[in-house]
């Protein structure tokens, strides 16, 4: 018997990010002979760590059913994500380890020793890049194996928009480069995995959360400081070991503002490209959603979703919104990107929870079906949505649980019969 496992990993980059689509792979059934059938059955599993009982809950999708809980060995798992080869990692951001969970056998069987608060990661070919969420630091994995820390200054608690990590989420350059978001210094650093200390240094007017790189270009969301500065985006170049700023734009420098600009209240923390324009989408803490181009970095629409709208998943020419502090998810008729049309939005509670996530981080898309957690201040709920009629098909309650940040995997399991 062999098994076949395909992963999918979070987009934050994360966290944070828009969800992935995977298409369902399938095998041919096969007659060897008059007595031989090769037999194919799939199943679907989703992890998600839950950090009000410290484990991960492991869910089958297909019979929306919980399979069943796996103690982390850590402190608040806030995300499971993607590792190399076979393995997930258990991300404990209140823990100096990353538990190693061996989705086979659903057991932790092994950990990454750190020296600091794990944030999230990011992979290349051989290595996995790691920020820390209490130190303005990172570290590299290499066979489960961390590297001492690259940093060059101390904890300083982060004033922009976005709470008190460290760091952003973490982003190779190439197999040798890569960017350390300092959320405490606000800027963007340059290392090379041979130096411990930054190559170069870009400076921005507030922390940033999150970088995309497309044509050339890296986009940078600003999360802003409230009642100081707005959000913004920051797009730059790497080259020759430098960093080189191309645009710094402020939202509240923009024409075309949505009535209800408030500063005080504003905030973002990650975006996602139009996936056949180049347009980049930005949400907000009060509801509303940027489209910005790619060139000028102007306005090119603007609409209303809901309150802490911070990803964004596109289906076909659908895009869904995650609004992590609002009842609903709306989604919109994305075909063109400077005239977005509002289709539908699904409500999942009559009731706000204060100080809750209540949409979790991450979308999954698998099979034209949608799936997310919904969080209250005593369960999670995993709702599975029908994307070609948008509706809830299913949904499936996980009592006095937190779920915000999880991956999925399939496995395809072939014999003979």
């Amino acid at each position: 018997m062999r098994y076949f496992i395909f992963f999918i990993s979070i987009l934050l980059l994360l966290g944070c990010g828009p969800g992935d689509h995977m298409d369902d792979d399938s095998m041919d059934e096969n007659t060897m002979d008059s007595t031989t059938t090769e037999v194919t059955p799939t199943s679907t599993t989703l992890y998600y760590g839950d950090i009000t009982n410290d484990d991960v809950v492991a869910l089958d999708t297909t019979e929306m059913q919980l399979k069943e809980r796996i103690s982390s060995n850590g402190e608040y798992p806030y995300e499971v994500a993607q590792a190399l080869g076979e393995e997930l990692y258990v991300i404990n951001r209140a823990d100096y380890t990353i538990g190693i969970l061996d989705s086979r056998t659903n057991t932790i069987n092994d950990e990454v020793a750190l020296s600091f608060y794990p944030r999230s990661i990011n992979i290349n070919n051989s290595d996995i890049l790691l920020t820390s969420a209490n130190e303005p630091a990172a570290a590299v994995i290499t066979s489960n194996i961390a590297s001492d820390s690259y940093t060059d200054s101390s904890y300083v608690e982060p004033i922009s928009y976005g709470g008190e990590n460290a760091t952003g989420h973490p982003v190779w350059v190439d197999d040798n480069y890569f960017l350390l978001l300092d959320r405490t210094e606000n800027t963007i650093e340059l290392y090379h995995k041979d130096s411990y200390t930054p190559i170069s240094k870009l400076s921005t007017q507030s922390s940033v959360h999150h970088v995309m790189y497309k044509n050339g270009y890296y986009y940078g969301i600003s999360e802003g400081e409230q009642n100081t500065v707005s959000p913004g985006i920051v797009k730059f170049s790497v080259a020759n070991g430098r960093i080189t700023l191309s645009i710094e734009r402020l939202l509240s420098s923009l024409s075309g503002l949505p009535d209800d600009f408030n500063s005080a209240s504003w905030g973002a923390h990650h975006g996602a490209f139009h996936p056949t324009a180049d347009y980049i989408y930005i949400g907000s803490a009060e509801g509303n959603v940027f489209v910005l181009d790619l060139v000028n970095l102007n306005l090119a629409d603007t609409f209303k979703s809901g309150k802490g709208v911070g990803h964004f998943t596109f289906y076909n020419n659908i895009l869904i919104t995650t609004n992590h502090y609002d009842t609903f998810k709306s989604f919109y008729d994305a075909t063109d990107p400077t005239s977005h049309k509002f289709i539908k939005e699904l409500n999942f509670s009559d009731q706000i929870y204060s100080g809750i996530t209540m949409q979790s981080h991450t979308s999954h898309i698998v099979d034209n079906k949608l799936y997310f957690m919904f969080n209250t201040d005593q369960d999670s709920t995993l709702y599975k949505i029908d994307l070609e009629k948008i509706i809830i098909e299913n949904s499936l309650t996980l009592e006095n649980s937190y779920c915000l940040m999880g991956s999925f995997i399939e496995s395809t399991t072939t014999g003979s019969m």
